[in-house]
């Protein structure tokens, strides 16, 4: 009998088993959830606050993804109750739930909103800041480039006689050159710094973006980004 117990353990330790594709997510714990009795389902249908945005902002970029995809796997285990409630013309108890979840994930991109526009208020004024020592080097290339061209001019008509005034042309060439060369040297990563400007930026594309998620939600969802928000009117 050992052994036959044994083999029959073996033989379903090795059996061939279904792969999971999480779908049974939509289900497990919650109302429908064969396997949990009345209490049970009672308690892990109360839930607590809504994520404060105070709390949201001390964490980082990872952290507020990773409660992302949680807060979102739960709205649709949320809206595969409703959805199934109303299928079977029941009533569905759970609204708060759903609705507290989309707080916290409307709070969520409120938050990287505002951070993103902190993060790119800094970066315009590094590039301002840039900018104008650029202004200030491309001047003193213009001039040098105007100073170079006049005094080749001068060593050309002077060409076929050498005297002290070609020589001091020359040198105060040489001289010249040599600081333009340092010039452009400085100028090189100064450009390409503002320059930046003028191209798009990839993280504001549809394909790569910081916010979590696709793409798919409103400038009025998110506070940060309302052109104009609505105060409630009080009667005098």
């Amino acid at each position: 009998a050992f052994y036959m117990r044994a083999c029959a353990g073996a033989a379903a330790r090795f059996a061939p088993q279904l792969p999971r594709r999480s779908i049974e997510a939509f289900w497990k714990g919650g109302i429908r959830d064969p396997e949990l009795n009345a209490s049970q389902k009672i308690a892990n249908g109360v839930s607590g606050d809504p994520w404060p945005a105070v709390l949201l902002r001390m964490k980082s970029f990872d952290d507020l993804q990773k409660l992302w995809f949680v807060l979102l796997k739960e709205k649709n285990f949320l809206l595969a109750e409703q959805h199934e409630s109303r299928q079977q013309k029941i009533r569905w108890q759970h609204h708060g739930r759903l609705k507290k979840v989309k707080l916290s994930m409307k709070r969520i991109l409120t938050v990287l909103s505002r951070r993103e526009i902190h993060q790119q208020t800094l970066r315009s004024k590094e590039i301002l800041a840039k900018q104008k020592e650029r202004e200030s080097q491309e001047t003193q290339r213009f001039h040098l480039e105007e100073s170079m061209k006049v005094l080749r001019h001068r060593i050309r008509r002077s060409q076929p006689h050498d005297s002290v005034a070609s020589n001091a042309w020359k040198a105060t060439l040489q001289k010249y050159e040599a600081d333009h060369t340092r010039l452009l040297t400085d100028l090189l990563p100064l450009r390409r710094d503002t320059m930046q400007l003028m191209a798009p930026d990839w993280r504001y594309s549809k394909r790569y973006s910081d916010l979590p998620g696709g793409i798919n939600w409103r400038r009025e969802w998110v506070r940060a980004l309302q052109d104009r928000v609505w105060k409630p009117v009080r009667a005098p």
